[in-house]
């Protein structure tokens, strides 16, 4: 409310938004950083999943079939969906 006779005082807003959720980023990413975050992550499970591979196939070659079969189930229960 408003005192006519006084030029200090203003008008008050009645009406205040609450923010809802999660508070916001001071510098949130961009859609092409958040995507090259997720393509960097991708290729480096890719490569550690190829290296996990050529050293099951070396043990192979090397006739040590129970450490490549060892190697290949610890693989698997890596990489299996949950």
């Amino acid at each position: 409310m408003v005192d006519a006779r006084d030029p200090g005082t203003l008008d008050l807003p009645l009406v205040f938004r609450r923010a809802r959720g999660r508070p916001r980023k001071e510098s949130p990413l961009t859609s092409a950083q958040r995507q090259a975050r997720f393509r960097a992550r991708r290729q480096s499970a890719a490569l550690l999943l190829h290296e996990r591979v050529q050293m099951a196939l070396n043990f192979l070659e090397q006739g040590n079939a129970e450490l490549a079969r060892h190697e290949l189930k610890e693989l698997m229960a890596v990489t299996s969906r949950k």
